[in-house]
């Protein structure tokens, strides 16, 4: 897309967008190449996402390292879901506070997971979660058992914190590939 296609599309002034486009070229996350339109004057750029080829962020190569650590010894399916549970106590205290219902633990359960940087999406009245925009996507591809094993342990963990008649029945990966989705399956206890 050009600049003001974006510009419009974020609707957000043209100098603003080519501000952000830039530190985005410069950081490798979008390509920037030539606008050829067949007319007369300078050809104008044109903009899109970089290719997932890109180098890997230290953060990510250590994700991918220790998910392969995990995925190559034996248990590592509750080897995951113990760090899962492990990373859901060392959220800050106040972000998992007991709910009364489940109305709102779901909506605790929700606000926790967009903190940690997932899309959450609720549907079937509380009983669905979609999540998107998984913060280890790349490292989910490869490793899929452990990452989802971990996230798993954090849902188990956070779930029984909040409270609120709240369960978790299971995590569903990759129901979606565009873009990437997991479901998380809940229910009311008694």
């Amino acid at each position: 897309m050009r600049v003001a296609e974006l510009a419009a599309a974020v609707g957000v002034a043209e100098p603003t967008a080519q501000f952000h486009l830039s530190m985005l070229v410069s950081s490798g996350q979008v390509a920037r190449t030539r606008a050829r339109s067949g007319l007369a004057g300078r050809p104008s750029w044109r903009y899109s996402a970089a290719p997932e080829t890109s180098p890997a962020l230290p953060y990510e190569q250590l994700a991918r390292l220790l998910a392969a650590q995990i995925d190559a010894g034996a248990g590592s399916a509750e080897a995951a879901r113990e760090a899962g549970r492990r990373w859901a106590e060392a959220i800050p205290d106040g972000s998992l506070s007991p709910a009364a219902d489940h109305d709102g633990a779901v909506a605790a359960l929700t606000g926790v997971l967009a903190g940690l940087g997932f899309r959450p999406d609720v549907r079937r009245s509380g009983a669905e979660v979609v999540l998107r925009a998984c913060p280890f996507v790349a490292v989910a591809r490869e490793h899929r058992g452990v990452v989802c094993g971990v996230h798993l342990g954090l849902l188990d963990r956070a779930v029984a914190a909040i409270g609120g008649g709240l369960a978790v029945d299971g995590l569903e990966p990759f129901t979606s590939d565009e873009p990437l989705a997991c479901l998380v399956r809940l229910s009311a206890t008694a």
